[in-house]
């Protein structure tokens, strides 16, 4: 019994130790892959997949979060967005987990780039936004401005993806710049800062060629290439790729063609060496390019080829990748949005009963206030004509007119609103004082004290009352266009008549019309 108990707690231990040292050689072999990011792309992305793999079958976490850190990196470099978005998402959990808040930073930053490059504007934004949220967590001061700096980078990139304007551009840039600086001198950060710098030098190349200003693009490309090929550092080998084509396209754009050769054929040339089919496929376009500037057929075309069968092998890819990233962002988005939609659902129609109720309410009763007025309109014209006599009004001695000026003028409107000379269009003020023989003055006073009006509401007030006598004593004027019964009782056209028969009477012309239709039957006493 206790040689067995023996064999268990050796078995155990043994394997325990195995285990460590699996783990160690894992660590050993992420450093390795971290070194040969910079020179040896193709093997550091070899290494990785094999340390995730390994890491992943014996459940060692640590191995998982940093290989799959290295991983997004190079798919990244490489075009390949789908893969950085699929990594991103077990790594963004364990890196939680862990609370590795360097890595999480770094993989909401890779993933909102590849949204960028992907289109998904409003998820990259939101995605750089958790990246920077994280930074103030990362212990180390290096590394929260190397990453910081990186994000601006981003963001830089988000912003001319979207067309928003250079200036946008050059601020993520320029805060891009500001950051690095901060990065102190000490070795182990050198290569990330330098890395960064490089990047910044890039792009702020690119923004001042936007800018038409080929003079400091020129010193901005020459300080990231200069950075490059210094041999103190180990920088990104893709960095001199991309710097190289980025001169060749300036002088292009320059008409300095055999310098944008000349440039396409060095960065061709490194390509070689370190894979970049993107770079690749703008490296053979600037080069047919200037070949076909400088007169060499037969170098143009061979380019020209190599160029249009790349872009068509990279194009048939994109097509087949962006399917999966598209799919997986819209089921992110339902499962995330599906109970909330559901809730605003449940809201918007509670509203909108809510307001159809409220609406239905205050239409009944709308309905019901014009209606009153309508029988109102109806009631005055049974129980009256349609202008009241004046010739028993008292005299108002508050006008200086005489009783008897006053008396005469009351009676002549009287014979005038009978008369319904007040439907001719040209009625005035003046040729209405003429007609009546007595003056503008008088003739103002006295319809402002007896009739209670200005002139021209006194005026409408009888073509209004006209025409309503018209509806209701002859049904064919209820079949006649609005236009022809403004006109038949003076108004100039059929909108101010709208407008004064609804001041005068609280209702539409159309409503009053539909109304009389409906009671056919009105009798007058």
């Amino acid at each position: 019994m206790k040689k067995f108990i023996l064999i268990i707690l050796c078995v155990f231990f043994s394997t325990i130790h195995g285990q460590l040292m699996n783990n160690s050689q894992i660590d050993h072999e992420i450093k390795t892959a971290k070194e040969l990011s910079s020179d040896q792309p193709a093997k550091s992305l070899q290494l990785s997949e094999e340390i995730y793999r390994i890491s992943k079958d014996t459940g060692y976490k640590k191995g998982i979060l940093e290989s799959s850190n290295i991983l997004m990196a190079k798919y990244f470099d490489l075009g390949n967005f789908k893969k950085v978005v699929e990594l991103s998402k077990a790594a963004e959990m364990l890196a939680i987990e862990m609370k590795d808040h360097e890595i999480l930073s770094n993989t909401y930053r890779l993933r909102a780039c590849s949204y960028t490059e992907l289109g998904f504007n409003d998820e990259s934004l939101k995605e750089f936004r958790k990246a920077l949220n994280i930074v103030p967590k990362i212990k180390s001061d290096n590394y929260k401005y190397y990453q910081e700096s990186l994000i601006y980078i981003g963001l830089a990139s988000y912003a001319a993806h979207i067309n928003a304007p250079v200036d946008s551009v050059i601020h993520y840039q320029r805060k891009s710049l500001e950051t690095i600086k901060k990065i102190n001198d000490s070795s182990d950060f050198s290569n990330k800062k330098n890395h960064s710098l490089i990047l910044a030098y890039i792009n702020l190349g690119k923004t001042s060629i936007a800018k038409h200003k080929a003079k400091d693009a020129e010193v901005f490309f020459s300080k990231a290439l200069e950075l490059c090929q210094n041999k103190a550092y180990k920088p990104n080998k893709n960095l001199e790729i991309a710097t190289l084509n980025e001169f060749a396209w300036l002088y292009y754009d320059q008409k300095r063609y055999e310098e944008s050769k000349r440039y396409a054929e060095q960065a061709e040339k490194l390509e070689k060496q370190f894979s970049s089919p993107y770079i690749r496929r703008d490296i053979y376009e600037v080069y047919f390019k200037s070949c076909v500037e400088l007169g060499e057929k037969e170098i143009s075309k061979k380019y020209m080829n190599l160029y249009t069968r790349l872009n068509d092998s990279l194009v048939n890819a994109e097509k087949k990748t962006i399917n999966t990233p598209v799919k997986q962002i819209i089921e992110e988005q339902s499962e995330i949005h599906n109970s909330d939609i559901q809730k605003i659902l449940i809201i918007l129609s509670i509203l909108i009963i809510m307001l159809s109720v409220t609406g239905w309410f205050f239409w009944k009763r709308k309905q019901k206030e014009l209606h009153k007025k309508y029988e109102s309109i109806i009631t005055n014209l049974k129980s009256s004509n349609t202008t009241p006599s004046n010739s028993n009004m008292a005299v108002d001695r508050s006008i200086n007119i005489t009783d008897e000026t006053v008396k005469t003028l009351l009676l002549k409107l009287e014979k005038f609103e009978k008369s319904q000379k007040f439907v001719k269009k040209d009625l005035s003020l003046t040729s209405l004082a003429n007609d009546l023989n007595t003056n503008t003055r008088y003739l103002s006073e006295v319809i402002k004290q007896y009739k209670q009006k200005s002139y021209n509401n006194y005026i409408n007030e009888l073509r209004i009352n006209y025409i309503i006598n018209k509806l209701c004593l002859d049904p064919i004027y209820r079949e006649y266009k609005i236009s022809y019964l403004a006109e038949v009782c003076g108004f100039a056209s059929r909108e101010v008549f709208a407008v004064t028969f609804k001041k005068e009477t609280g209702v539409t012309p159309s409503y009053f019309i539909n109304n009389l239709k409906k009671d056919n039957a009105i009798q007058y006493s």
